[in-house]
């Protein structure tokens, strides 16, 4: 049996990868959700490490990268209510990007900021608001079905992030040197300039991938419940009931 959410997607047990695709209808729905809770946040942080002195413009890829994970809240906080309530309006998005931004994101900066589970088992910590002893069983449970698929999930977010990134950049170079003859050079030669192009380029990748990540762990982590404890089944007869009332 099946249990099929309006907007959103078909629930049923699903193999890892499937299960990280079934991520990408999410994704989708949630689209334009994103631009004033993830998109303008990040661009106006990505705006402002730009500022920085010229003697620490490097740095400014590492920030944008370590604070991945506060992205990482916001995006959550927005697939998982327009996952459970297709229809919530910009109110209720609100509340729930600022319940998830509110758990744990200290842990996720400092000593789980390199966890490559991320992405599968912050719902466990932000959407079911277990710590301690209670969140590593619960996590413990989930992760022989389907959870532990995570790492792989890290893995190929991190090659497609950094493969879009060098097709970008190589694609800009041959154009210039194509349309423009001459400019190759002077524009590697101009560091400043090389430097801001692969700050924007990478800045664009990471709100594409980013969003991505979440949205798949967001679906490893569905397909885990389903397979756990029918999960799907619950949910169907939950939105019955309330549909009755």
């Amino acid at each position: 049996m099946k249990a099929v959410f309006e907007g959103s997607l078909t629930l049923r047990q699903r193999s890892g990868w499937e299960a990280a695709d079934s991520g990408l209808l999410l994704w989708r729905k949630s689209l334009f959700d994103f631009i004033p809770f993830f998109v303008l946040p990040f661009v106006l942080i990505a705006l402002a490490l730009t500022r920085l002195p010229a003697s620490l413009r490097l740095w400014a890829f590492g920030i944008l990268w370590w604070l991945k994970p506060f992205f990482d809240h916001l995006i959550l906080g927005v697939v998982s209510v327009r996952f459970f309530e297709p229809g919530a309006r910009m109110k209720r998005l609100l509340r729930g990007v600022g319940r998830t931004l509110g758990k744990g994101l200290a842990g996720d900066l400092l000593w789980r900021r390199l966890s490559p589970w991320r992405s599968a088992r912050m719902p466990v910590r932000l959407l079911e608001g277990l710590t301690g002893k209670k969140a590593r069983e619960r996590l413990g449970d989930l992760e022989g079905r389907g959870l532990n698929f995570g790492i792989f999930l890290t893995l190929f977010s991190l090659v497609l992030e950094y493969l879009l990134l060098g097709g970008e950049l190589a694609f800009t170079l041959m154009s210039l040197e194509m349309f423009m003859p001459g400019l190759f050079s002077s524009f590697t030669e101009y560091s400043g300039g090389l430097r801001s192009f692969i700050f924007f380029a990478y800045g664009f990748n990471c709100l594409l991938v980013e969003s991505l990540y979440v949205c798949m762990g967001f679906g490893l982590y569905l397909n885990s419940r389903i397979e756990r404890e029918g999960w799907d089944l619950q949910l169907l007869f939950q939105r019955l009931t309330t549909k009755s009332k």
